[in-house]
């Protein structure tokens, strides 16, 4: 799979969302220029400055990340890519709370993101989308639940798995490799 040039110059720390599922996150949430973003469980970065990239120049992600060795590496990524501008890390802990108000999208990349569900709310601007990305069913399950019950509107979970295909002039068929299942997507609206 190819991968854009600003993505290939950056350092790997924890697992990253992959491109493909980013790409969901931004189609599916309608991300613009002037939107203001909460990416939580930074991690590297890379979601960070992928949605960056979609909200710049007008808007600002805000990437929240609780362990400091993983925030000095996002940190280093978002200067290596040139997005300093666009991008604020902080090494926090989003369940203690998020300091910015009227969110038009938040990301939550994080075991067990039902503990942020009430700061998310305060955050969000109504019409705001909550983007979850959880590795196993029974996690997304939980966490779609728990957000229906406090109010937030599931518009929908969602798997993404790429295949690329062979073509040959004996036969196209998908590759035998692929980007499969990375984690569940689920979108909500406050």
């Amino acid at each position: 799979m190819r991968i854009p040039e600003l993505f290939r110059k950056l350092a790997r720390g924890p697992q990253i969302i992959t491109l493909k599922d980013a790409g969901m996150i931004a189609a599916f949430t309608g991300l613009t220029s002037g939107d203001m973003v909460v990416d939580a469980g930074a991690g590297s970065g890379f979601l960070s400055i992928f949605l960056a990239n979609q909200v710049k120049p007008e808007g600002k992600v805000f990437s929240y990340e609780l362990r400091e060795d993983f925030s000095k590496i996002a940190a280093r990524n978002v200067k290596k890519a040139g997005f300093e501008k666009y991008v604020e890390v902080k090494n926090r802990d989003i369940f203690k709370g998020i300091d910015e108000k009227d969110v038009d999208v938040i990301t939550l990349d994080m075991p067990e993101p039902w503990h942020a569900i009430d700061h998310v709310c305060s955050a969000l601007k109504k019409g705001g989308y909550l983007v979850s990305y959880l590795p196993t069913v029974e996690q997304m399950r939980k966490f779609v639940l728990l957000c229906i019950e406090k109010g937030l509107k599931h518009e929908q979970s969602i798997e993404c798995i790429v295949r690329e295909m062979a073509v040959k002039e004996t036969g196209t068929r998908p590759e035998t490799k692929g980007l499969m299942h990375t984690a569940y997507l689920s979108f909500f609206r406050k």
